[in-house]
């Protein structure tokens, strides 16, 4: 699950009052503060940021391309809902990929100690990208998504790979609008714990702990399912 460790929407345009803007949206949605299935204030927002409302506009059409945002003709923009047993579905395929491609990708790094050590060097990377703090929430995701990549990096099924990869892109929506509200652990922790694991070689505490972390958003999307 996502968990915004440490970001903040910056005061100022980082590039452009289009990419200001997107962060900002992003940051309304993702904290609740529009709900799915809310109409997106264009108008207010663009009064209380002090911007036009064509940014706005065109900021909804980027993010109803990522999923986050649904367009009803002349109806305006909404956030998007959760399909909470479509996700559960997929959580339920993660949770028996993801464990397996990790394994294989640790093996096949511990052939060797140069191709280990490189793998290491990967991971140590990758977790600091991660645990650092991040100006935007698309860092945050950038670096989440990467860390978990670096994980299964040396995984030669192709295949495994690729339907892992697709698993997880139609898994995005409920990670960024339910995860931020459902998370119950210190996911900074596990992060850094899954890391050391893999440093350590200890591949089955590695799998263990992967396997755990799935299972607990399984767990949470269960209850989003059986909720009336």
């Amino acid at each position: 699950m996502v968990d915004f460790y440490s970001w903040s929407v910056p005061a100022t345009p980082p590039l452009t009052r289009a990419d200001w803007v997107d962060d900002r949206l992003r940051a309304e949605i993702l904290s609740g503060a529009i709900a799915p299935g809310e109409r997106v204030p264009v108008e207010r927002l663009a009064s209380t940021w002090n911007v036009s409302a064509t940014p706005i506009r065109e900021s909804l059409r980027c993010l109803a391309g990522e999923g986050l945002i649904t367009l009803v003709p002349q109806r305006g923009a909404r956030v998007a809902t959760i399909d909470a047993r479509l996700a559960s579905d997929i959580y339920a395929v993660r949770a028996v990929l993801e464990p397996m491609a990790l394994r294989q990708s640790m093996l096949h790094a511990a052939r060797s100690e140069v191709e280990h050590d490189a793998f290491v060097v990967d991971v140590i990377r990758a977790r600091d990208r991660l645990l650092e703090s991040h100006l935007s929430i698309d860092e945050f995701v950038v670096a989440h998504r990467d860390f978990h990549r670096t994980l299964l990096s040396r995984c030669t099924n192709r295949v495994l790979i690729e339907q892992i990869g697709q698993l997880t892109d139609r898994a995005r929506l409920f990670q960024l609008l339910g995860g931020a509200a459902n998370r119950r652990s210190d996911h900074r922790r596990e992060h850094a714990e899954l890391a050391r694991l893999i440093i350590a070689r200890d591949v089955d505490g590695a799998v263990d702990a992967v396997t755990s972390r799935l299972a607990l958003t399984l767990e949470v999307i269960a209850r989003m399912v059986e909720s009336p």
